[in-house]
């Protein structure tokens, strides 16, 4: 049975790198600076060290910071309504094509286990739902100021500049440097809400639970990212090496810091918001939201921490009727 649960986790793990890969290295495989195998490889390899070496704080908050242990350890069925909501909103995500904030969905699952068995550590869970508000606000804002910064005439009147191939060469190698740096920040951020669960439950420690979570990232990135840099809607990579590399930076920064603070962010979340505050500098504010399809985007926002919430509400009152 703990073979099982851990073997799960593991595949939530893959699914986190598979969603991601295309906020990490889209960029740099469409502008041509990194083949796809050669971005797919970069991704595997720094979101393993991000995961172990700065996933520990996100790993606790999640495992023991908003739930105490006891909680996952005295009723044995909670592991499984956590970590079966979770792969249903991958699952959403996968099938429909849907850019969901899986994180929102399972931090809001942890703290619906909170609040059924009157053990929430509300503190901490309002730590977190301030950085959800403030974090793609401000990444926004910095990316609404570098794009208008990019468009004044002087900084413009460099544009020639990409054509040469010493540049471009240049420009290539930082923006693959931006993308390692999102998979770093997206392993960091990323290892804890795939491995949290099992780690709460007592199936494995956090050596252990960083270890695999990471390896199961890089595996998803590696099996199923193809498709994500193939197909990904967020146009990253049609926007330039300038302007991709400050999007990265902006989200892998954002992304690193919640790590340290152990504060689980969304990938996706930070990407758009970021690529929102671009778009308004570049287009004007009314045609970029219209693009970027914004009112949905923020619906989907909130609506998946209420559904999340919901959901495993109401499978505990379920399993705990069942199993009387």
């Amino acid at each position: 049975m703990a073979f099982l649960i851990v073997l799960i986790a593991v595949f939530l793990a893959m699914n986190v790198g598979a969603n991601n890969a295309a906020a990490e290295m889209e960029a740099a495989y469409r502008t041509g600076a990194r083949t796809r195998k050669e971005a797919l490889t970069l991704i595997a390899v720094f979101v393993i060290l991000g995961a172990i070496i700065s996933g520990l704080p996100v790993l606790k908050t999640l495992s023991e910071g908003l739930v105490p242990v006891r909680t996952f350890k005295s009723v044995f069925y909670v592991v499984f309504v956590v970590m079966a909501v979770a792969a249903a909103f991958d699952f959403i995500s996968n099938i429909f094509k849907v850019s969901i904030p899986t994180t929102y969905a399972i931090v809001s699952s942890f703290a619906a286990v909170g609040i059924y068995f009157e053990c929430l550590n509300t503190e901490r869970f309002v730590d977190i739902l301030v950085w959800w508000f403030i974090s793609p606000i401000a990444a926004f804002g910095v990316a609404f100021i570098a794009g208008k910064v990019l468009n004044f005439k002087p900084v413009s009147y460099f544009r020639f500049l990409k054509e040469g191939p010493k540049v471009k060469m240049a420009l290539g190698a930082l923006l693959t440097f931006s993308g390692c740096f999102v998979a770093f920040a997206g392993g960091a951020n990323g290892v804890g809400k795939a491995m949290a669960p099992i780690v709460a439950a007592g199936f494995t420690d956090n050596s252990w639970a960083l270890l695999l979570g990471g390896a199961g990232i890089a595996a998803g990135a590696l099996i199923f990212g193809k498709g994500a840099l193939e197909k990904d809607e967020r146009e990253m990579g049609e926007i330039g090496f300038v302007r991709a590399i400050m999007i990265e930076l902006i989200c892998a920064t954002a992304l690193f810091v919640a790590a340290i603070n152990g504060i689980p962010l969304s990938v996706s979340v930070t990407v758009a918001a970021s690529l929102t505050g671009l778009g308004c500098a570049d287009l004007g504010i009314m045609q970029s939201l219209k693009k970027h399809h914004f009112t949905r985007t923020v619906l989907i926002w909130v609506i998946v921490p209420f559904s999340s919430s919901i959901m495993t509400y109401f499978l505990l009152r379920l399993l705990r009727f069942i199993l009387k």
